[in-house]
């Protein structure tokens, strides 16, 4: 079974998004006084790579990995990251609203 291109490019473009959110929520943070929970997003960038190396170890090794538990993986990421963001960006949402 081989791992579709676009997988390993969702995986590279949510990482490279997570890292960005993280350096902006970073910043937002110290600005606003709000606790450093921009460090999940760092995590959650892990634990996709970990999800891809998982997937591309099955593929290449012929190991028997459910294809759930990288899905799986990905999906409580992608959740975490979106939990974090809403607590730093939930402003934004109130001003495109107001308009």
């Amino acid at each position: 079974m081989i791992i579709p291109h676009t997988l390993i490019l969702f995986d590279a473009s949510a990482i490279l998004t997570m890292t960005v959110m993280a350096y902006l929520s970073r910043r937002l943070g110290e600005a606003l006084k709000v606790p450093p929970y921009y460090r999940v997003l760092y995590v959650t960038a892990v634990l996709i790579a970990v999800a891809a190396v998982m997937d591309t170890i099955a593929n290449d090794v012929n190991l028997y990995v459910p294809q759930s538990i990288p899905m799986l993986v990905r999906l409580v990421s992608a959740c975490a990251a979106f939990f974090v963001c809403l607590k730093y960006w939930n402003w934004a949402f109130s001003e495109y609203l107001r308009k």
